[in-house]
């Protein structure tokens, strides 16, 4: 940090707006000012102003390469540049009228309307699970109290978890009113060689030691793979893909009411 403040002080007194040049590549100069945005650490302040300053050699060197070089169609390239300078506008005027005028509140009857349209969409390739989950470390006490709660087989027990996971779980999850697939959950718990299709169709109820903890697995409810996915899984996607086609439905709209405005308003003519 030292290196850099020391730096830009001395770019400082050189030329109150650009600072120091640090470095030149035929007319092209970089100037201290231009390091000023850079994001460093004290660790890597010098490495990264050396990185940057190494990375804008090159690439002018390149670009002047490129300018000097005669068989490039020069006249063709800032053609390129026009068509892409032009369509970038027109891009972000659509996105601002798009911001200005989209509609985004989706409500449960346009969500179940896409569900029961799109039914094909979303057959499940793997299954899904609502699942009691714990780890718990080897040395926690009374363990044997969880050994019989996870089940589920009282009222109490879910509170009997509950109160004791907030206190001696590294990990803990349970939500019945949402779904998750099996595969995800295989990357947070061990589980070594079962039957998947098996051990989700039996609802298995599951207590192992692994690596220094104790998991508990209580397998509530599954829906099949290859079946249709519920709407509760699929209701984010659905409405992310319902304001998908609104902002294209919308964009086309943008287009053809600045088009129509501009014939209307006599701005356009044609010989």
């Amino acid at each position: 940090m030292a290196i850099l403040v020391l730096f830009m002080m001395t770019a400082c007194k050189t030329d109150d707006y650009k600072g120091k040049i640090v470095a030149k590549v035929g007319d092209e100069e970089l100037y201290s000012s231009e390091l000023l945005m850079l994001s460093y650490s004290t660790k890597d302040s010098a490495k990264v102003v050396s990185n940057y300053i190494n990375e804008w050699i090159e690439k002018q060197a390149l670009i002047q390469a490129a300018k000097n070089e005669k068989s490039i169609d020069q006249e063709k390239i800032a053609k390129k540049v026009k068509q892409y300078e032009d369509d970038l506008y027109i891009h972000e005027l659509e996105n601002v009228r798009i911001e200005q005028q989209l509609d985004q509140n989706v409500s449960d009857a346009d969500i179940e309307t896409y569900y029961k349209a799109h039914e094909d969409d979303f057959q499940l390739n793997d299954y899904l699970v609502k699942v009691l989950y714990l780890k718990i470390p080897l040395d926690a006490p009374d363990i044997e109290n969880i050994g019989a709660a996870y089940k589920l087989r009282k009222e109490s027990d879910l509170e009997t978890i509950d109160t004791y996971a907030k206190t001696y779980a590294s990990n803990f999850y349970y939500d019945m009113d949402s779904w998750i697939y099996f595969d995800d959950l295989l990357k947070e718990i061990p589980l070594n060689d079962i039957n998947k299709d098996r051990f989700i169709l039996k609802r298995s109820k599951i207590r192992f030691e692994e690596n220094g903890f104790y998991y508990f697995l209580n397998i509530v409810d599954y829906k099949l793979k290859n079946t249709l996915s519920p709407i509760s899984f699929e209701r984010e996607n659905i409405r992310e893909r319902i304001l998908n086609s609104r902002v294209k439905t919308l964009r086309e709209k943008i287009k053809e009411d600045i088009i129509q405005h501009a014939y209307e308003a006599q701005k356009i003519e044609r010989y």
